[in-house]
Protein backbone atom coordinates (compact mmCIF):
# COMPACT_ATOMS: atom_id res chain seq x y z
CA UNK A 1 0.00 0.00 0.00
CA UNK A 2 1.70 3.36 -0.77
CA UNK A 3 1.04 6.15 2.08
CA UNK A 4 1.55 9.42 1.57
CA UNK A 5 1.93 11.40 5.24
CA UNK A 6 1.12 15.69 4.80
CA UNK A 7 0.33 17.42 8.27
CA UNK A 8 -3.28 19.06 8.77
CA UNK A 9 -3.34 20.88 12.26
CA UNK A 10 -1.97 20.81 15.64
CA UNK A 11 -3.87 20.55 18.48
CA UNK A 12 -2.65 21.81 21.82
CA UNK A 13 0.39 19.38 22.53
CA UNK A 14 -0.85 16.86 20.47
CA UNK A 15 -0.56 16.10 16.68
CA UNK A 16 -2.94 15.07 14.41
CA UNK A 17 -1.89 13.91 10.83
CA UNK A 18 -3.90 12.80 7.62
CA UNK A 19 -2.77 9.38 5.88
CA UNK A 20 -4.37 8.65 2.41
CA UNK A 21 -3.33 5.87 -0.29
CA UNK A 22 -5.45 4.55 -2.89
CA UNK A 23 -8.36 2.76 -0.84
CA UNK A 24 -8.22 4.23 2.81
CA UNK A 25 -8.04 7.53 4.56
CA UNK A 26 -7.45 7.79 7.97
CA UNK A 27 -7.12 10.43 11.02
CA UNK A 28 -3.87 9.51 13.06
CA UNK A 29 -3.13 11.39 16.37
CA UNK A 30 0.17 11.37 18.23
CA UNK A 31 0.80 12.58 21.68
CA UNK A 32 4.12 14.76 20.60
CA UNK A 33 6.89 15.47 18.42
CA UNK A 34 8.72 12.92 19.28
CA UNK A 35 6.75 10.18 18.35
CA UNK A 36 5.66 11.65 15.49
CA UNK A 37 9.03 11.91 14.71
CA UNK A 38 9.52 8.10 14.86
CA UNK A 39 6.45 7.15 12.87
CA UNK A 40 6.92 9.17 9.87
CA UNK A 41 11.13 8.15 9.81
CA UNK A 42 9.53 4.50 9.73
CA UNK A 43 7.28 5.36 6.75
CA UNK A 44 9.87 7.04 4.90
CA UNK A 45 11.77 3.96 5.21
CA UNK A 46 9.15 1.82 3.97
CA UNK A 47 8.13 3.64 0.99
CA UNK A 48 11.78 3.76 -0.04
CA UNK A 49 11.61 3.28 -4.02
CA UNK A 50 8.11 4.02 -4.31
CA UNK A 51 9.73 7.33 -6.24
CA UNK A 52 7.42 9.87 -3.50
CA UNK A 53 10.07 11.69 -2.74
CA UNK A 54 8.81 15.34 -3.91
CA UNK A 55 5.91 13.94 -1.63
CA UNK A 56 8.08 13.98 1.57
CA UNK A 57 9.51 17.00 0.45
CA UNK A 58 6.58 18.82 0.43
CA UNK A 59 5.65 16.71 3.77
CA UNK A 60 9.02 18.09 5.32
CA UNK A 61 8.58 22.00 3.92
CA UNK A 62 5.12 21.97 5.93
CA UNK A 63 6.92 20.52 9.23
CA UNK A 64 9.29 23.10 9.15
CA UNK A 65 6.64 25.67 9.02
CA UNK A 66 6.73 29.57 7.87
CA UNK A 67 9.10 31.59 9.78
CA UNK A 68 11.95 33.41 10.07
CA UNK A 69 13.85 31.70 7.11
CA UNK A 70 10.88 32.84 4.87
CA UNK A 71 11.09 36.61 5.75
CA UNK A 72 15.11 36.15 5.53
CA UNK A 73 13.75 34.85 2.03
CA UNK A 74 10.84 37.23 1.60
CA UNK A 75 13.20 40.15 1.76
CA UNK A 76 15.97 38.92 -0.60
CA UNK A 77 13.02 38.71 -3.00
CA UNK A 78 11.80 42.28 -1.69
CA UNK A 79 15.31 43.72 -2.97
CA UNK A 80 15.94 41.52 -5.72
CA UNK A 81 12.41 42.40 -7.53
CA UNK A 82 13.21 46.13 -6.30
CA UNK A 83 16.70 45.92 -8.25
CA UNK A 84 15.51 44.40 -11.52
CA UNK A 85 12.17 46.68 -11.79
CA UNK A 86 14.40 49.84 -10.93
CA UNK A 87 16.55 48.90 -14.10
CA UNK A 88 13.35 49.40 -16.52
CA UNK A 89 12.00 52.40 -14.50
CA UNK A 90 14.66 54.64 -13.58
CA UNK A 91 15.06 56.04 -17.15
CA UNK A 92 11.28 57.55 -17.53
CA UNK A 93 12.39 59.61 -14.63
CA UNK A 94 15.61 60.36 -15.16
CA UNK A 95 14.72 61.35 -19.30
CA UNK A 96 13.48 65.07 -18.54
CA UNK A 97 16.74 65.77 -16.26
CA UNK A 98 19.27 64.42 -18.24
CA UNK A 99 18.30 65.51 -21.40
CA UNK A 100 21.11 67.73 -21.69
CA UNK A 101 23.54 66.07 -20.11
CA UNK A 102 23.43 63.40 -22.30
CA UNK A 103 22.38 65.24 -25.20
CA UNK A 104 19.43 63.02 -26.26
CA UNK A 105 16.97 63.62 -28.65
CA UNK A 106 13.32 62.20 -28.37
CA UNK A 107 14.53 59.18 -30.70
CA UNK A 108 17.47 58.21 -28.01
CA UNK A 109 15.04 58.85 -25.64
CA UNK A 110 12.71 55.61 -26.67
CA UNK A 111 15.89 53.77 -27.76
CA UNK A 112 17.19 54.34 -23.84
CA UNK A 113 13.78 53.00 -22.83
CA UNK A 114 13.76 49.98 -24.41
CA UNK A 115 17.40 48.46 -24.47
CA UNK A 116 16.93 46.92 -20.79
CA UNK A 117 14.00 44.49 -22.55
CA UNK A 118 16.13 43.80 -25.53
CA UNK A 119 18.65 42.83 -23.28
CA UNK A 120 15.70 40.33 -21.80
CA UNK A 121 14.87 38.72 -25.03
CA UNK A 122 18.28 38.22 -26.21
CA UNK A 123 19.56 36.17 -22.92
CA UNK A 124 16.09 35.24 -21.06
CA UNK A 125 16.04 31.29 -22.85
CA UNK A 126 19.96 30.94 -22.22
CA UNK A 127 19.16 31.94 -18.78
CA UNK A 128 16.47 29.62 -17.87
CA UNK A 129 18.24 26.59 -19.33
CA UNK A 130 21.46 28.08 -16.83
CA UNK A 131 19.63 28.14 -13.87
CA UNK A 132 17.71 24.88 -14.24
CA UNK A 133 21.00 23.15 -14.75
CA UNK A 134 22.81 24.80 -12.02
CA UNK A 135 20.46 25.87 -9.29
CA UNK A 136 18.90 28.67 -8.59
CA UNK A 137 21.43 30.87 -5.70
CA UNK A 138 24.37 31.35 -8.33
CA UNK A 139 22.05 32.62 -11.20
CA UNK A 140 20.37 35.16 -8.24
CA UNK A 141 24.08 36.42 -6.36
CA UNK A 142 25.41 36.89 -10.16
CA UNK A 143 22.82 38.20 -11.50
CA UNK A 144 22.57 40.93 -8.75
CA UNK A 145 25.83 41.71 -8.84
CA UNK A 146 25.75 42.76 -12.77
CA UNK A 147 22.90 44.98 -11.25
CA UNK A 148 24.88 46.52 -8.77
CA UNK A 149 28.21 46.66 -11.13
CA UNK A 150 25.52 48.04 -13.97
CA UNK A 151 23.56 50.60 -11.73
CA UNK A 152 27.29 52.24 -10.57
CA UNK A 153 28.92 52.44 -13.79
CA UNK A 154 25.36 54.33 -15.29
CA UNK A 155 25.20 56.72 -12.37
CA UNK A 156 28.87 57.40 -13.36
CA UNK A 157 27.68 58.01 -17.16
CA UNK A 158 28.98 61.07 -19.17
CA UNK A 159 27.92 60.06 -22.31
CA UNK A 160 24.67 58.89 -23.65
CA UNK A 161 25.93 55.47 -25.62
CA UNK A 162 28.16 54.56 -22.82
CA UNK A 163 24.49 54.52 -20.56
CA UNK A 164 22.73 52.48 -23.22
CA UNK A 165 25.69 50.02 -23.69
CA UNK A 166 25.08 49.86 -19.75
CA UNK A 167 21.70 49.25 -19.53
CA UNK A 168 22.01 46.79 -22.80
CA UNK A 169 24.42 44.65 -19.61
CA UNK A 170 21.89 45.78 -17.05
CA UNK A 171 18.99 44.00 -18.65
CA UNK A 172 21.34 41.01 -19.73
CA UNK A 173 22.11 40.67 -15.63
CA UNK A 174 18.08 41.25 -14.72
CA UNK A 175 17.51 38.16 -17.19
CA UNK A 176 20.17 35.94 -14.74
CA UNK A 177 18.05 36.29 -11.85
CA UNK A 178 14.35 37.49 -12.69
CA UNK A 179 13.07 34.06 -13.63
CA UNK A 180 15.04 32.41 -10.59
CA UNK A 181 13.71 34.67 -7.65
CA UNK A 182 10.00 33.13 -8.03
CA UNK A 183 11.11 29.98 -8.29
CA UNK A 184 13.70 30.16 -5.30
CA UNK A 185 10.45 31.79 -3.61
CA UNK A 186 8.21 28.83 -4.28
CA UNK A 187 10.54 25.92 -4.04
CA UNK A 188 10.99 26.92 -0.16
CA UNK A 189 7.20 27.80 0.89
CA UNK A 190 4.78 25.09 2.47
CA UNK A 191 1.90 24.11 -0.02
CA UNK A 192 -0.27 25.06 2.17
CA UNK A 193 0.47 28.91 2.03
CA UNK A 194 2.28 28.90 -1.25
CA UNK A 195 -0.36 30.71 -3.57
CA UNK A 196 -0.75 33.48 -0.58
CA UNK A 197 3.05 34.04 -0.43
CA UNK A 198 3.44 34.49 -4.23
CA UNK A 199 0.90 36.78 -4.27
CA UNK A 200 2.65 38.92 -1.64
CA UNK A 201 5.82 38.22 -3.93
CA UNK A 202 3.79 39.45 -7.25
CA UNK A 203 2.90 42.93 -4.76
CA UNK A 204 6.74 43.88 -4.26
CA UNK A 205 6.91 44.82 -7.81
CA UNK A 206 3.80 47.09 -7.06
CA UNK A 207 5.67 48.19 -3.87
CA UNK A 208 8.52 48.97 -6.47
CA UNK A 209 6.70 51.60 -8.52
CA UNK A 210 5.94 53.46 -5.28
CA UNK A 211 9.99 53.33 -3.91
CA UNK A 212 11.36 54.48 -7.33
CA UNK A 213 8.94 57.44 -7.60
CA UNK A 214 9.71 58.50 -4.29
CA UNK A 215 13.03 58.24 -4.41
CA UNK A 216 13.42 60.24 -7.51
CA UNK A 217 10.72 62.71 -6.09
CA UNK A 218 13.66 63.20 -3.43
CA UNK A 219 16.78 63.10 -5.25
CA UNK A 220 16.05 64.39 -9.28
CA UNK A 221 14.52 68.16 -7.98
CA UNK A 222 17.77 68.93 -5.92
CA UNK A 223 20.47 70.90 -7.53
CA UNK A 224 23.33 68.72 -7.35
CA UNK A 225 26.46 69.61 -9.76
CA UNK A 226 29.61 68.11 -8.43
CA UNK A 227 32.71 68.32 -10.28
CA UNK A 228 35.38 66.21 -10.08
CA UNK A 229 36.96 66.15 -13.48
CA UNK A 230 35.95 69.16 -15.50
CA UNK A 231 34.99 68.10 -18.54
CA UNK A 232 35.38 64.28 -18.01
CA UNK A 233 33.45 63.56 -14.78
CA UNK A 234 30.57 65.26 -13.18
CA UNK A 235 28.07 64.17 -11.14
CA UNK A 236 24.19 65.81 -11.09
CA UNK A 237 21.15 64.53 -9.26
CA UNK A 238 20.08 61.70 -11.55
CA UNK A 239 23.36 60.20 -11.11
CA UNK A 240 22.78 60.36 -7.15
CA UNK A 241 19.62 59.08 -8.20
CA UNK A 242 20.87 55.83 -9.38
CA UNK A 243 23.68 56.00 -7.26
CA UNK A 244 21.28 55.64 -4.51
CA UNK A 245 18.98 52.61 -6.82
CA UNK A 246 22.32 50.36 -6.60
CA UNK A 247 21.59 49.53 -3.01
CA UNK A 248 19.07 47.16 -3.41
CA UNK A 249 20.74 44.82 -5.79
CA UNK A 250 23.70 45.15 -3.25
CA UNK A 251 21.47 43.62 -0.42
CA UNK A 252 19.46 41.17 -2.54
CA UNK A 253 23.12 39.96 -3.62
CA UNK A 254 24.12 39.94 0.56
CA UNK A 255 21.13 38.29 1.22
CA UNK A 256 21.08 35.67 -1.26
CA UNK A 257 24.68 34.10 -0.30
CA UNK A 258 23.23 33.81 3.06
CA UNK A 259 20.44 31.78 1.78
CA UNK A 260 21.29 27.74 0.86
CA UNK A 261 20.01 26.52 -2.73
CA UNK A 262 16.26 25.12 -3.44
CA UNK A 263 15.87 22.10 -1.47
CA UNK A 264 13.99 20.79 -4.35
CA UNK A 265 16.20 21.68 -7.01
CA UNK A 266 18.90 19.70 -5.23
CA UNK A 267 16.38 16.45 -4.82
CA UNK A 268 15.31 16.75 -8.78
CA UNK A 269 19.42 16.51 -9.59
CA UNK A 270 19.41 13.41 -6.55
CA UNK A 271 21.49 15.35 -4.43
CA UNK A 272 19.08 14.14 -1.27
CA UNK A 273 22.03 14.56 1.49
CA UNK A 274 22.17 18.42 0.74
CA UNK A 275 18.28 19.07 0.82
CA UNK A 276 18.02 17.06 3.61
CA UNK A 277 20.80 19.16 5.72
CA UNK A 278 19.26 22.58 4.04
CA UNK A 279 16.11 21.60 5.01
CA UNK A 280 17.48 20.91 9.01
CA UNK A 281 18.32 24.39 8.60
CA UNK A 282 15.25 25.60 7.97
CA UNK A 283 13.66 23.79 10.74
CA UNK A 284 16.26 24.79 13.26
CA UNK A 285 15.42 28.58 12.12
CA UNK A 286 11.80 28.91 12.11
CA UNK A 287 10.94 26.43 15.09
CA UNK A 288 13.76 26.92 17.04
CA UNK A 289 14.57 23.14 17.28
CA UNK A 290 17.75 21.45 17.16
CA UNK A 291 18.58 19.99 13.73
CA UNK A 292 18.78 16.50 14.98
CA UNK A 293 15.26 16.54 15.53
CA UNK A 294 13.96 17.20 12.22
CA UNK A 295 11.64 14.09 11.74
CA UNK A 296 12.24 13.20 8.05
CA UNK A 297 15.51 10.98 8.28
CA UNK A 298 15.67 10.16 4.78
CA UNK A 299 13.63 10.60 1.16
CA UNK A 300 12.20 8.06 -0.43
CA UNK A 301 14.81 8.08 -3.59
CA UNK A 302 15.90 4.88 -5.31
CA UNK A 303 19.78 5.52 -4.96
CA UNK A 304 19.90 4.82 -8.95
CA UNK A 305 20.33 8.14 -10.27
CA UNK A 306 24.06 9.80 -9.65
CA UNK A 307 24.32 13.12 -7.91
CA UNK A 308 24.68 16.36 -10.19
CA UNK A 309 28.21 17.56 -8.60
CA UNK A 310 29.74 14.55 -8.94
CA UNK A 311 28.99 14.53 -13.07
CA UNK A 312 31.08 16.69 -15.08
CA UNK A 313 30.11 20.01 -16.61
CA UNK A 314 29.79 18.68 -20.56
CA UNK A 315 27.58 15.84 -18.95
CA UNK A 316 25.24 17.82 -16.85
CA UNK A 317 24.80 20.00 -19.97
CA UNK A 318 23.96 17.06 -22.26
CA UNK A 319 21.28 15.84 -19.71
CA UNK A 320 19.97 19.02 -19.50
CA UNK A 321 19.15 19.25 -23.02
CA UNK A 322 17.67 15.82 -23.05
CA UNK A 323 15.28 16.92 -20.28
CA UNK A 324 14.44 20.06 -21.85
CA UNK A 325 13.01 18.03 -24.88
CA UNK A 326 9.95 17.00 -22.42
CA UNK A 327 9.02 20.98 -22.29
CA UNK A 328 8.38 20.58 -25.49
CA UNK A 329 6.06 17.31 -25.58
CA UNK A 330 2.35 17.40 -24.51
CA UNK A 331 1.17 18.43 -22.49
CA UNK A 332 3.82 20.80 -21.45
CA UNK A 333 3.69 22.92 -24.82
CA UNK A 334 0.04 23.25 -24.65
CA UNK A 335 0.50 24.98 -21.15
CA UNK A 336 3.68 26.80 -21.77
CA UNK A 337 1.57 28.21 -25.37
CA UNK A 338 -1.26 29.26 -23.44
CA UNK A 339 0.34 30.99 -20.59
CA UNK A 340 3.10 32.56 -23.08
CA UNK A 341 0.42 33.73 -25.04
CA UNK A 342 -2.40 35.34 -22.08
CA UNK A 343 1.66 37.26 -21.10
CA UNK A 344 2.11 38.40 -24.54
CA UNK A 345 -1.70 39.76 -24.53
CA UNK A 346 -1.69 41.01 -20.61
CA UNK A 347 1.62 42.81 -21.19
CA UNK A 348 0.65 44.29 -24.57
CA UNK A 349 -2.03 46.93 -22.67
CA UNK A 350 -0.58 46.60 -19.01
CA UNK A 351 2.98 47.69 -20.04
CA UNK A 352 1.84 50.64 -22.99
CA UNK A 353 -1.09 51.52 -20.34
CA UNK A 354 1.95 52.06 -17.36
CA UNK A 355 4.06 53.91 -19.58
CA UNK A 356 1.45 56.08 -20.87
CA UNK A 357 -0.52 57.45 -18.03
CA UNK A 358 1.71 59.69 -16.75
CA UNK A 359 1.61 61.39 -20.88
CA UNK A 360 -1.86 61.41 -20.43
CA UNK A 361 -1.50 63.28 -17.39
CA UNK A 362 0.15 65.88 -18.00
CA UNK A 363 -2.45 66.28 -21.06
CA UNK A 364 -5.27 66.60 -18.73
CA UNK A 365 -3.06 68.67 -16.62
CA UNK A 366 -2.52 71.05 -19.43
CA UNK A 367 -5.49 71.05 -20.50
CA UNK A 368 -7.22 72.35 -17.66
CA UNK A 369 -4.60 75.23 -17.48
CA UNK A 370 -5.29 76.22 -20.89
CA UNK A 371 -8.86 76.28 -20.84
CA UNK A 372 -9.30 77.02 -17.23
CA UNK A 373 -11.80 73.92 -16.63
CA UNK A 374 -11.81 69.94 -17.51
CA UNK A 375 -13.96 68.69 -20.29
CA UNK A 376 -15.08 65.01 -21.06
CA UNK A 377 -11.48 62.56 -21.30
CA UNK A 378 -11.75 62.13 -25.29
CA UNK A 379 -12.39 65.99 -25.39
CA UNK A 380 -9.08 66.55 -23.79
CA UNK A 381 -7.30 63.93 -25.84
CA UNK A 382 -8.62 64.79 -29.16
CA UNK A 383 -7.34 68.62 -28.39
CA UNK A 384 -3.68 67.12 -27.78
CA UNK A 385 -3.59 65.04 -30.46
CA UNK A 386 -5.39 68.47 -32.92
CA UNK A 387 -2.45 70.06 -31.58
CA UNK A 388 0.30 67.44 -32.81
CA UNK A 389 -1.32 67.21 -36.21
CA UNK A 390 -1.09 70.97 -36.63
CA UNK A 391 2.46 71.00 -36.08
CA UNK A 392 4.90 70.41 -38.98
CA UNK A 393 6.79 67.34 -39.38
CA UNK A 394 9.35 69.37 -40.63
CA UNK A 395 10.02 71.11 -37.39
CA UNK A 396 13.54 71.59 -36.44
CA UNK A 397 14.60 70.65 -32.63
CA UNK A 398 16.10 72.95 -30.62
CA UNK A 399 20.24 72.71 -30.73
CA UNK A 400 20.62 70.93 -26.96
CA UNK A 401 24.49 70.85 -27.88
CA UNK A 402 24.54 74.12 -25.77
CA UNK A 403 24.69 74.70 -21.99
CA UNK A 404 23.71 77.50 -22.20
CA UNK A 405 20.47 77.42 -24.44
CA UNK A 406 19.42 73.58 -23.34
CA UNK A 407 17.30 74.18 -20.39
CA UNK A 408 16.34 70.74 -18.60
CA UNK A 409 12.53 70.11 -18.03
CA UNK A 410 12.05 68.77 -14.36
CA UNK A 411 9.15 66.68 -13.87
CA UNK A 412 5.99 68.38 -11.84
CA UNK A 413 4.61 66.80 -8.49
CA UNK A 414 2.34 65.44 -10.43
CA UNK A 415 4.64 62.99 -12.66
CA UNK A 416 5.79 61.37 -9.06
CA UNK A 417 2.33 61.50 -7.34
CA UNK A 418 1.00 59.63 -10.36
CA UNK A 419 3.10 56.91 -10.06
CA UNK A 420 3.00 56.92 -6.35
CA UNK A 421 -0.62 56.29 -6.57
CA UNK A 422 -0.47 53.69 -9.12
CA UNK A 423 2.05 51.55 -7.05
CA UNK A 424 -0.84 51.53 -3.71
CA UNK A 425 -3.53 50.81 -5.90
CA UNK A 426 -1.76 48.01 -7.49
CA UNK A 427 -0.46 46.97 -4.11
CA UNK A 428 -3.91 47.47 -2.43
CA UNK A 429 -5.51 44.83 -5.49
CA UNK A 430 -2.72 42.19 -5.17
CA UNK A 431 -3.43 41.98 -1.30
CA UNK A 432 -7.33 41.73 -1.77
CA UNK A 433 -6.01 38.94 -4.02
CA UNK A 434 -4.05 37.39 -1.63
CA UNK A 435 -6.91 37.32 0.55
CA UNK A 436 -9.76 36.26 -1.68
CA UNK A 437 -7.46 33.29 -3.43
CA UNK A 438 -7.35 31.18 -0.87
CA UNK A 439 -11.52 30.85 -0.72
CA UNK A 440 -12.36 31.30 -4.42
CA UNK A 441 -9.56 29.70 -6.24
CA UNK A 442 -7.38 31.59 -8.80
CA UNK A 443 -9.23 31.20 -11.79
CA UNK A 444 -12.41 32.11 -10.76
CA UNK A 445 -10.18 35.10 -8.90
CA UNK A 446 -8.45 36.08 -12.37
CA UNK A 447 -12.15 35.99 -14.26
CA UNK A 448 -13.54 38.53 -12.11
CA UNK A 449 -10.43 40.79 -12.42
CA UNK A 450 -9.90 40.76 -15.92
CA UNK A 451 -13.98 41.62 -16.38
CA UNK A 452 -13.35 44.27 -14.03
CA UNK A 453 -10.52 45.72 -15.94
CA UNK A 454 -12.48 45.86 -18.82
CA UNK A 455 -14.89 47.53 -17.65
CA UNK A 456 -12.81 50.50 -15.60
CA UNK A 457 -11.22 50.50 -18.91
CA UNK A 458 -14.53 51.37 -21.14
CA UNK A 459 -15.50 53.28 -18.54
CA UNK A 460 -13.35 55.99 -19.25
CA UNK A 461 -15.11 57.58 -22.11
CA UNK A 462 -17.85 59.06 -19.46
CA UNK A 463 -15.28 60.83 -17.04
CA UNK A 464 -14.66 64.29 -16.93
CA UNK A 465 -12.88 64.66 -13.76
CA UNK A 466 -9.01 64.40 -13.29
CA UNK A 467 -9.49 62.20 -10.26
CA UNK A 468 -11.83 60.26 -12.14
CA UNK A 469 -9.04 59.68 -14.51
CA UNK A 470 -6.70 58.71 -12.49
CA UNK A 471 -8.76 56.58 -10.35
CA UNK A 472 -10.17 54.50 -13.48
CA UNK A 473 -6.66 54.32 -15.07
CA UNK A 474 -5.27 53.35 -11.65
CA UNK A 475 -7.40 50.66 -11.48
CA UNK A 476 -6.57 49.41 -14.70
CA UNK A 477 -3.41 48.93 -14.13
CA UNK A 478 -4.14 48.05 -10.99
CA UNK A 479 -6.70 44.69 -12.02
CA UNK A 480 -4.28 43.89 -15.28
CA UNK A 481 -1.26 43.48 -13.07
CA UNK A 482 -2.82 41.28 -9.99
CA UNK A 483 -4.23 39.20 -13.02
CA UNK A 484 -1.04 38.48 -14.73
CA UNK A 485 0.32 37.88 -10.91
CA UNK A 486 -2.49 34.73 -10.46
CA UNK A 487 -1.05 33.94 -13.98
CA UNK A 488 2.25 33.51 -12.66
CA UNK A 489 1.79 31.40 -9.63
CA UNK A 490 0.36 29.52 -11.98
CA UNK A 491 2.89 28.42 -14.50
CA UNK A 492 5.62 28.92 -11.62
CA UNK A 493 3.74 25.54 -10.31
CA UNK A 494 2.63 24.05 -13.19
CA UNK A 495 5.97 23.40 -14.86
CA UNK A 496 8.56 20.44 -13.17
CA UNK A 497 11.21 21.50 -11.16
CA UNK A 498 13.91 20.63 -13.95
CA UNK A 499 12.03 23.00 -16.01
CA UNK A 500 10.59 25.61 -14.46
CA UNK A 501 13.17 28.22 -15.00
CA UNK A 502 13.43 27.83 -18.84
CA UNK A 503 9.71 27.93 -19.18
CA UNK A 504 9.51 31.05 -16.99
CA UNK A 505 11.99 32.61 -18.76
CA UNK A 506 10.42 31.87 -22.39
CA UNK A 507 6.85 33.38 -21.08
CA UNK A 508 8.82 36.60 -19.88
CA UNK A 509 10.78 36.51 -23.13
CA UNK A 510 7.37 36.73 -25.13
CA UNK A 511 5.76 38.90 -22.49
CA UNK A 512 8.70 41.15 -22.83
CA UNK A 513 7.79 41.02 -27.05
CA UNK A 514 4.50 42.15 -26.15
CA UNK A 515 5.77 44.96 -23.80
CA UNK A 516 7.85 46.66 -26.73
CA UNK A 517 4.77 45.94 -29.14
CA UNK A 518 1.99 47.73 -26.44
CA UNK A 519 4.23 50.82 -26.63
CA UNK A 520 4.65 50.82 -30.42
CA UNK A 521 0.50 49.87 -31.15
CA UNK A 522 -0.94 52.20 -28.74
CA UNK A 523 0.17 55.58 -30.29
CA UNK A 524 -0.77 54.22 -33.44
CA UNK A 525 -4.29 53.81 -31.94
CA UNK A 526 -3.92 56.83 -29.86
CA UNK A 527 -3.91 58.31 -33.63
CA UNK A 528 -7.33 56.37 -34.58
CA UNK A 529 -9.19 57.75 -31.66
CA UNK A 530 -9.61 58.72 -28.57
CA UNK A 531 -10.90 55.33 -27.35
CA UNK A 532 -9.15 53.11 -29.50
CA UNK A 533 -6.68 52.06 -27.28
CA UNK A 534 -8.78 51.40 -24.15
CA UNK A 535 -11.24 49.52 -26.19
CA UNK A 536 -8.46 47.61 -27.41
CA UNK A 537 -7.67 47.16 -23.54
CA UNK A 538 -11.21 46.23 -22.72
CA UNK A 539 -11.23 43.64 -25.62
CA UNK A 540 -8.33 42.04 -24.84
CA UNK A 541 -8.90 41.56 -21.09
CA UNK A 542 -12.54 40.36 -22.02
CA UNK A 543 -10.79 37.45 -24.24
CA UNK A 544 -8.48 36.88 -21.62
CA UNK A 545 -11.09 35.72 -19.33
CA UNK A 546 -12.26 33.29 -21.54
CA UNK A 547 -9.35 31.93 -21.97
CA UNK A 548 -9.07 31.34 -18.06
CA UNK A 549 -11.06 28.89 -18.51
CA UNK A 550 -8.40 26.52 -20.50
CA UNK A 551 -6.19 27.16 -17.38
CA UNK A 552 -4.92 24.26 -15.37
CA UNK A 553 -6.52 23.96 -11.74
CA UNK A 554 -2.55 23.62 -9.89
CA UNK A 555 -4.03 23.35 -6.44
CA UNK A 556 -6.20 20.42 -7.74
CA UNK A 557 -3.68 19.04 -9.20
CA UNK A 558 -1.09 18.67 -7.08
CA UNK A 559 -3.15 18.26 -4.01
CA UNK A 560 -1.77 14.92 -3.29
CA UNK A 561 1.66 15.30 -4.95
CA UNK A 562 3.02 18.68 -4.44
CA UNK A 563 4.12 20.39 -7.16
CA UNK A 564 5.98 18.81 -9.84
Amino acid sequence: MRLHISIISYQGDGIETRSRSSNCSTVLHYKNRREMAKDLSEKAQQSKGDGDAMKILEDALTLCKFGKFHFLLLAASLCSIFAAMLVTTTSSYILPVAECDLKMTIMYKGLLNAIPFLGQIGASLLTGFLVDTFGRKIFLIGGNVGIFIGTLLEGSSQTYWMMLFIKLIEGISLSLSFSAISSMLSEFTPISIRDRVLLTYSGFTSTSLIVAALLAWASLPLPIHIVVWEGYFELHAWNVYLYICSIWSFLAMILYYCLPESPKFLLSHAREKEALEVLKTIYSMNTGNDRDSFPILSFNTSGTLKPTDVISLKKQLVNALVEVKELFRRPLIYRLLLFSFITFAGLIVFTSLRLWYPQISTIIENYSKNHGETAQFCVMITDYMDGLKETPSDVILTNITEPSVCVPKLSGTQTYMNGIILGFVSLMFVAISAFLVEYLGQKILMFIILILSALCSASLYWTNQSIQIAILMSATCGLLQTALSLQQNMFIRVFPTTLRALAVSIIIMVGRIGSLSGNIIFPILLRLGCMAPFITTSCIALGLACLVYFLPNVNKENKDTGDK
